[in-house]
């Protein structure tokens, strides 16, 4: 991610304002896809209709500035200042909001499914069909805000903690309780129903046992591994626990972080990725998250592409769209699971191999 000096950021936006006021017949189109734009002073910036995906804008002061329309699909927008903002329109799916200040902002319009919105200052934002699909508004403030429908929140990850007048507390209570509070795995119906136990410890896995794996349907064997589907008829319950938004199979007994890493890693950094997430207070209040086994990892294909491009329910965040197995392929290689193309296979870990995935950790709820 390169660092954009606040002289080549002055020349971006002198040309993209020509293109923008010239219908694009002169001057350039804005794009700072991937850039570092961290604490860079935007204040009033007419951004419309450019491309900020995946930019690094944590801190960064976007008072008054013209957003509509931008590409901000995964952007990094931690504690932004956004007072003002023009934001219909927008493109904020994935992008990461923790803590920004949004007092204010048109958000019309805007597409923030999976937006990471917690702890936001959304008070006086105008959400007019907005998207807020699988958002993450815990701890946010949502007093006065414009627009915003029940049938909106309804699609929200989680309400947990957030700041909502009595009245639509009230309203929220009575039709989605589960947004609310703190509420913990349902033990209960776990232990009514029959659970499908999968293998929860690593093993070095050969492909005719990967070929011979239970709950799976294959659609062609190779000597790296196949491509498949899970045959699990799953029941997934969206949970937020301790503030933290996690997925429970109540099919197989397990809990899914609904998301996993933010970026693709080598083998041994997801192994040192999760003892992190175990750290202090862990995650959702658990230490003892894990990566999957191939056995549970595999148990996340869909039979069709579901979420977006990738076989894997939509209750889940889509970033992950590849991830590690803590099981082996010798002593050299290690198990993944691709969403893209319901590849089951095992890249080299050496380290000169360069093979990357997401995490995305699981632990038993029994």
């Amino acid at each position: 991610m390169r660092k954009i000096t606040a002289r080549e950021l002055s020349k971006i936006l002198k040309k993209h304002k020509r293109w923008y006021n010239t219908d694009e017949d002169e001057g350039e189109k804005a794009n700072l896809s991937g850039a570092d734009l961290s604490d860079a002073n935007l204040s009033g910036a007419d951004l419309s209709d450019a491309n900020l995906s995946k930019a690094n804008l944590s801190g960064a002061d976007l008072r008054f500035a013209d957003l509509s329309r931008t590409y901000l699909s995964v952007a990094e927008l931690t504690c932004a200042k956004l007072r003002f903002a023009d934001l219909s329109d927008a493109d904020l799916s994935d992008a990461n909001l923790n803590g920004a200040n949004l007092n204010g902002a048109n958000l019309s319009d805007a597409n923030m499914s999976r937006a990471n919105l917690s702890r936001a200052n959304l008070s006086r934002a105008n959400l007019s069909r907005a998207n807020l699909s699988r958002a993450n508004l815990s701890g946010a403030n949502l007093i006065r805000v414009r627009g915003l429908t029940l049938e909106q929140l309804s699609s929200v990850a989680t309400l947990y903690d957030a700041g909502l007048s009595s009245e639509r507390i009230k309203q929220v209570r009575k039709k989605y309780p589960h947004l609310l509070g703190e509420i913990e795995p349902d033990e209960e119906k776990l232990s009514k129903r029959r659970i499908i136990t999968l293998r929860s410890s690593y093993k070095k896995l050969s492909v005719s046992e990967a070929h011979s794996m239970p709950n799976v349907s294959i659609r062609e064997k190779d000597d790296w591994g196949f491509e498949g589907l899970s045959t699990i008829k799953h029941d997934y319950s969206l949970k937020a626990v301790s503030g933290d938004v996690v997925v429970v199979d109540n099919a197989t007994g397990l809990m899914w972080h609904q998301g996993g890493s933010d970026d693709s890693m080598e083998w041994d950094e997801a192994k040192e990725w999760v003892e992190d997430l175990n750290s202090e207070e862990g995650y959702a209040g658990y230490q003892d998250w894990r990566l999957p086994t191939v056995d549970e990892a595999v148990s996340l294909l869909e039979l069709s592409k579901t979420n977006g491009d990738l076989y894997i329910d939509p209750v889940f965040i889509k970033k992950q769209s590849w991830i590690w197995t803590g099981d082996k392929f010798g002593s050299e290689a290690a198990w993944g699971v691709h969403f893209y193309d319901g590849d089951v296979c095992w890249p080299q870990i050496q380290r000169h191999h360069h093979h990357i995935r997401y995490v995305r950790p699981v632990r038993s709820v029994k």
